[in-house]
């Protein structure tokens, strides 16, 4: 029935199935789960004249007047005054190509939003609900009133239809999802009740109250797929490692020039005693920037290569592949390992003895892009698979190197992203977690600074102190180069400004995505021995640098970038003994909100207190940096405002029998493919 076309339900022709396409709803499934963005409460309004500047409050009246008039940055501004017989409030609306021809002069109405005084009472974008003539003649009279998000042709009076029938469908063949004894728990009989609930309740609260229902069956069937997808993972046997768990580590720890920290060796002789089980090691590595997650992993590739197994860290850009190179050469060649790079900008004859080695199964450690993805990489020696920035990659294209191999190698991922733990449950439910929750000793302290334009000057006068004294500095900048569309400082401007100015005596770089793989590690390169000290760059730079000599970093136009990023851009200094500072330079269109963000950030140094405030002021797909290939977006959940939800939900699919996964709902919800092996 979920599965049943949209067109079946009257009222759907051609042209509308398509306009409703573009909401993704295709089924009647899909149209269930359209829940309203908000519900009107037409009892709680209040008289025009009672509104208080700064409250959130429903009016109802008619509109007696409208304008339009053009405002800074040439945009328009449109404005309807509505009065209920007690006052008069301006409602204003930018873009309003689709208001403007529905709030005309006469029109009823509801409105809902955050009141303020511009010259008279206002509200900037309101909700709105059209009471009488509803153009399919659907009442609105009602108490509550649901608010869909719609799209061009598609009114609230025809969603309201189109959903009242897909219930009355649905009606007793809805089949249940999450266990009834928690749906009874919640305050409903059945998963129809719920439905019913969040699209035609009682009371705002009660609509709220279904959707988190909904919400944690989302989360609920997410996890259920995830166990599925660990489940499959290690049904296979794990590669054989044959090594003492102690003694590798300590030959290991012998050959550093450094001490590891308690952290350290907690994390490295957990990875390496589940190394040596049966079962594949699946587990995420978490730690803070420069916490010394990479030496864990060169611990576990050197154990690997011990027992004469072949170890692959996987990097998503050249840049880190190649730093990566430098970094797990310097810490596994002393003890004998052998490290070898692979990515795109490989020359074939390089490429072809590299891949004859490999082939034959000699141990070894492999490092590259997603060149030792291809098909003509064969590596019948492997044992362990290192994922770096894993978010970036996603889980179907970390799973290739696994699929299909047995035994199964043991695999560990990383992130240089703080995640919230409500995301780790979440997009890495299939592992287990170790966290470096301790930093080297010995490391500089780091000073965050806010900056206005006015205060550039003296920031670079800063710069050069530090530059005279030895030291080197990053500078990054949003855009590559200057556009006509973004008024933004740029990197090839800055860069250009530079070398022509008197900083330039100390060598400058440029550095930027789009450049060749050889351009990128050439100056990177240069950078890393000294042989030029500033490096101008975009946030290209943000992973993968270290290079101690480093102590200033420029951040300009800091308020186009978001928390974590920033963390991150600011964790490339600091890496040595010697203090740091990492300026953050605001332009004059920086809004409060943008400054508070900034002071959060020079208010720690923590990064997962930094992600959990970004994740709750940009959403999860900005904090993880990409949207990860073959993850769902979750229709209902919300992972900050429902994030205690997600460990009920776990807690719920731990304990649901090993065959509950209703497939045909997943496949609903998320598609063909959400996660390999499912």
């Amino acid at each position: 029935m979920l599965e049943k076309n949209i067109r079946f339900l009257k009222g759907v022709g051609p042209v509308r199935a398509g306009q409703l396409q573009r909401l993704g709803i295709s089924t009647i499934g899909d149209l269930l789960l359209h829940i309203p963005r908000a519900w009107f409460d037409r009892r709680s309004a209040v008289s025009i004249a009672s509104l208080v500047p700064g409250t959130e409050a429903t009016v109802t009246g008619e509109v007696i007047h409208t304008g339009e008039r053009a405002v800074r940055g040439g945009r328009r501004l449109f404005q309807a005054v509505m009065s209920d017989g007690t006052g008069r409030i301006t409602l204003a609306f930018f873009r309003p190509r689709y208001i403007r021809s529905r709030l005309t002069v006469g029109t009823h109405l509801s409105a809902t939003g955050r009141v303020e005084f511009y010259g008279g009472l206002s509200m900037a974008h309101p909700e709105m609900i059209f009471h009488a003539a509803d153009t399919e003649g659907t009442s609105t009279d009602g108490g509550v009133i649901p608010v869909y998000p719609l799209t061009s042709g598609i009114s609230q009076g025809v969603m309201r239809k189109l959903v009242s029938q897909a219930l009355s469908e649905t009606s007793g063949f809805l089949p249940g999802v999450l266990p009834r004894d928690e749906i009874i728990r919640c305050g409903w009989d059945d998963r129809h009740a719920v439905f019913e609930a969040v699209h035609m309740p009682s009371s705002p609260e009660e609509g709220q109250r279904a959707r988190r229902v909904l919400a944690l069956e989302e989360l609920y069937l997410y996890q259920l797929l995830l166990r599925r997808v660990r489940e499959e993972a290690v049904s296979s046997p794990a590669a054989v490692l044959r090594f003492d768990p102690a003694s590798a580590f300590e030959s290991f720890r012998r050959t550093l020039p450094f001490d590891l920290t308690g952290a350290q060796k907690r994390v490295a002789l957990e990875l390496l005693e589940e190394m040596t089980g049966s079962v594949p090691m699946r587990r995420l590595l978490q730690g803070d920037v420069g916490c010394g997650k990479t030496v864990v992993a060169a611990a576990a590739c050197h154990a690997c290569c011990l027992s004469g197994g072949q170890a692959v860290v996987l990097a998503p850009t050249e840049v880190l592949a190649a730093q990566h190179m430098q970094t797990f050469s310097s810490l596994l060649t002393p003890s004998g390992q052998t490290c070898r790079l692979l990515t795109g900008g490989t020359p074939r004859g390089e490429r072809r003895e590299l891949l004859d080695g490999f082939s034959m199964g000699d141990p070894g450690v492999l490092i590259g892009t997603h060149a030792v993805l291809e098909e003509d990489v064969a590596l019948p020696g492997l044992g362990l698979l290192v994922v770096d920035e894993q978010h970036k990659f996603g889980v179907t294209q970390r799973e290739v190197l696994l699929a299909g191999r047995d035994p199964r190698p043991h695999m560990l991922v990383m992130s240089a992203t703080p995640i919230p733990r409500t995301l780790a449950m979440t997009f890495y439910g299939d592992l287990d977690l170790s966290v470096i929750d301790e930093m080297p000793p010995g490391r500089g302290r780091i000073r965050t600074e806010i900056v206005t334009s006015a205060g550039r000057m003296r920031v670079y006068e800063f710069l050069r102190q530090r530059l005279k004294a030895g030291e080197r500095a990053y500078i990054v900048y949003p855009l590559r180069e200057a556009t006509d569309s973004v008024d933004l400082h740029d990197a090839r401007s800055a860069w250009e400004t530079i070398t022509a100015g008197p900083l330039g005596v100390y060598g400058a770089g440029l550095l930027y995505g789009t450049m060749r793989p050889a351009e990128k590690l050439e100056v990177t390169r240069r950078f890393a021995e000294g042989k030029i000290s500033i490096l101008v760059s975009t946030t290209v730079v943000e992973v993968g640098l270290d290079v101690p000599e480093a102590t200033v970093m420029v951040v300009a136009n800091a308020e186009r970038f978001g928390l974590s990023q920033l963390h991150q851009l600011r964790g490339r200094t600091g890496r040595g003994t010697s203090d740091a500072w990492c300026f953050l330079i605001t332009s004059e269109e920086a809004d409060v909100r943008a400054l508070t963000r900034l002071e959060t950030l020079a208010s720690t140094t923590d990064g997962f207190v930094i992600a959990e405030k970004d994740l709750q002021l940009r959403g999860p797909g900005q904090v993880l940096g990409t949207r990860q290939h073959g993850l769902p977006e979750f229709r209902i959940a919300d992972l900050v405002s429902d994030s205690d939800l997600v460990a009920r939900a776990r807690h719920l699919a731990d304990r649901a029998p090993e065959d509950s996964i209703p497939l045909s709902e997943v496949r609903w919800r998320y598609g063909e493919m959400p996660a390999p092996g499912v």
